[in-house]
């Protein structure tokens, strides 16, 4: 009568062994999926923080530029109208550097819808293909 109860025993001890396991197992999976959403998580947050900084640095470039280029253009109308004849000189224009405007503008970029410009503002627009 004790080999019955030794394999009974035996048997109920591999079958919790094997609940036992399963168990962990998966709470192990669930753990590790939770790690690898956190990891994802914080490189997404990383990443978007990455390309905020990107952007401000070119923008800051792009202003930079723009105030430069409007010196040279104030200089060679300054010196156009001293050196030709008042009637054949066209001046060069300057460009805005109203940051509100150009974040109105980009909020309406973004929102896919068109920006309300002036016509003096689109002659010297620059159309960029987005399929490029």
């Amino acid at each position: 009568m004790e080999w019955p109860l030794v394999v009974a025993t035996f048997v109920l001890g591999v079958v919790l062994g094997y609940v036992i396991r399963s168990i962990s197992a998966r709470n192990n999976e669930s753990n590790n999926r939770d790690k690898v959403l956190e990891q994802t998580s914080l490189e997404l947050s990383q990443h978007k923080q990455e390309v905020t900084d990107h952007f401000e640095v070119h923008y800051q470039q792009l202003s930079e530029l723009t105030e430069q280029l409007n010196k040279v253009n104030r200089q060679w109308n300054e010196a156009a109208n001293m050196l030709a004849p008042k009637n054949s000189v066209k001046p060069l224009a300057t460009f805005s550097t109203d940051k509100t405007e150009h974040i109105k503008q980009d909020n309406c970029i973004l929102a896919n819808q068109e920006p309300k410009m002036h016509s003096q503002e689109t002659e010297s627009i620059i159309i960029v293909n987005k399929h490029n």
